[in-house]
């Protein structure tokens, strides 16, 4: 016993020491254990966060646009399709007594519409679903003045069900038109009768054909004509529930505003910022329509529309505006900070004219021309400064060659000078320049100009006013190698998304006049271009 017990004591003796001595291995090794694990965390908080951690964006400004006008105004241009008895009839206001055995488009063609449109460039196209003189292009219910009374497909035809296949198949945004003002319905002049008659056909167009994008709709009615109230807010809230992602457009919104004239252009100066409370459908200032309003607290951007052809439906003798017409539009409209609603009627067979096609592709091949190639692509850029510090990539000067609303130049906080230095590596000729800020962010830029080094100092190309979602400004053509974009006012901290020079080798620029005129060089038609006059804005009433 005495035996075991004394090899069982050495034995745990022996275990108490490995003990102390692994004991005091570990104390030995502790202090260095410590001290790098000391090392490994300041690393961690002082290195590795200011390269993997992202920067906050700046703030919004309000007002912002919604999912569905920001889509709406990503798309730049929409084709309108005015058709119905008129094109028939030669008229432009129908009366409403045109026997529905007029309209026969023996050859109608929805696909050849919607191709024409994608072919040309335009993401959104647009029925006269109902004009004034009340004639429908869809079986409706509720009247039966309407192409079921027509020949066209023997009563069964639907040109509104035609043409939301053919956009779908084609990835083409559909919108609608259905005038308030009724020519032919007895009951118009009956505001509670005849405000259910249109809320009914609506919710027929509304549910019937897949999504719709827009619901087009204005305050026109001839004078001398019944006193008629239209339940706005009614049919707005009814558009809302059955297309939440369609924009509705109007004289005052609420979505889209009208441009306050009827030939494409814009102010110089275009906020996308209004205040509905100061217009009324039907009844708004063309002025202020046009320019929008910088204390403005709704968000809704301005549409222009205008016909390629002198009127909106379609007659024989008529011919359409030439390519570098549409062009002139373009830069007083999609390059204003709106849409352009250009109306290219089909014709009384149902198709677009080849005429009207011909003139379309020309006008795809003059803004390929011209904007196809950004010429300062391949500059070297420097900023006044930089949101995060000069070596942030996220907010870099470099995002602005880049396409994509997303990513931006944004200067450093509390900022007094906004500044975009550009080395085009060689000296380069270019008479356009083309701005864009990323407006899911707010509508900021009041002031800006462009300087080209010239003669060892700065001289100014160009300034406005306004950018929004693109501006595009034409000038004498110069030639250089340093630009400096600047920026001279802006409600916050302002951001530049895009920023191109271009070449116009088309258009020619009249340096001594603030109209537009014409010129011929060669039997063919080149447009002066300059800056547009408000004094020479007429007031026109709607189609």
């Amino acid at each position: 016993m005495s035996l075991t017990m004394n090899k069982d004591s050495s034995g745990i003796n022996n275990n108490i020491k490995n003990t102390k001595e692994e004991a005091q291995t570990l104390n030995s090794t502790k202090p260095i254990a410590l001290h790098t694990l000391t090392i490994l965390i300041i690393l961690f908080f002082t290195v590795i966060p200011h390269s993997a951690l992202k920067i906050p964006p700046p703030l919004p400004i309000l007002p912002l646009p919604s999912a569905a006008q920001l889509q709406w105004q990503l798309s730049s241009m929409a084709l309108f399709f005015h058709f119905g008895p008129n094109t028939f009839t030669d008229s432009e206001w129908g009366t409403g007594h045109a026997n529905p055995s007029v309209f026969n488009p023996t050859r109608l063609n929805a696909s050849q519409w919607v191709h024409v449109a994608k072919e040309a460039g335009f993401s959104r196209v647009i029925l006269t679903a109902k004009h004034h003189d009340g004639f429908c292009l869809w079986s409706s219910e509720y009247t039966d003045y309407s192409v079921k009374t027509s020949p066209w497909r023997n009563g069964k035809g639907d040109v509104v069900a035609e043409l939301a296949m053919a956009a779908k198949e084609a990835g083409i945004s559909l919108g609608l038109y259905l005038s308030p003002w009724d020519r032919h319905e007895n009951c118009y002049g009956k505001t509670v009768e005849y405000n259910e008659f249109y809320m009914g056909q609506m919710v027929e167009l509304l549910t019937r054909y897949g999504d719709i994008k827009e619901v087009w709709l204005d305050g026109a009615k001839g004078e001398g004509e019944k006193d008629m109230e239209y339940y706005f807010d009614a049919w707005f809230s009814l558009i809302r529930q059955l297309q939440p992602g369609a924009v509705i457009f109007s004289d005052a919104g609420p979505d889209t505003r009208w441009i306050g004239d009827e030939a494409g252009v814009a102010g110089s100066t275009c906020w996308s910022l209004f205040n509905r409370s100061n217009a009324a459908i039907g009844g708004t200032d063309p002025q202020y329509s046009q320019g929008g309003d910088p204390h403005g607290h709704d968000w809704v951007p301005a549409e222009c529309d205008v016909s390629i052809r002198p009127g909106w439906f379609w007659h024989a003798s008529e011919v359409p505006k030439s390519a570098l017409k549409l062009l002139d539009i373009y830069y007083r409209s999609a390059g204003r900070n709106c849409l352009l609603l250009l109306n290219v009627p089909p014709n009384s067979s149902g198709l677009i004219s080849e005429e009207d096609i011909q003139v379309l592709q020309e006008f795809k091949e003059l803004r390929r021309s011209i904007f196809s190639n950004n010429l300062a692509k391949t500059a070297l850029l420097n900023a006044s400064s930089i949101r995060g510090g000069n070596d942030s990539s996220q907010f870099s000067p470099y995002n602005v060659l880049e396409e994509g609303i997303y990513t931006y130049w944004a200067p450093e906080k509390d900022q007094s000078d906004w500044v975009l230095y550009l080395d085009l590596q060689e000296s380069v000729s270019f008479n356009i320049l083309q701005v864009q800020e990323p407006i899911h962010m707010g509508q900021r830029i009041m002031g800006f100009h462009l300087d080209i080094l010239n003669g060892g100092g700065w001289k100014k190309v160009t300034n406005g006013t306004t950018v929004g979602y693109k501006r595009l400004l034409q000038f004498p053509t110069v030639q250089s190698q340093y630009l400096k974009f600047v920026i001279d006012r802006s409600r916050a901290d302002p951001l530049i998304f895009y920023l191109g020079i271009h070449m116009d080798q088309f258009s020619i620029l009249n340096h001594a006049s603030n109209t537009t005129s014409q010129a011929y060089i060669n039997g063919s038609q080149v447009l002066w271009q300059g800056p547009y006059n408000h004094s020479q804005t007429a007031t026109v009433q709607y189609m």
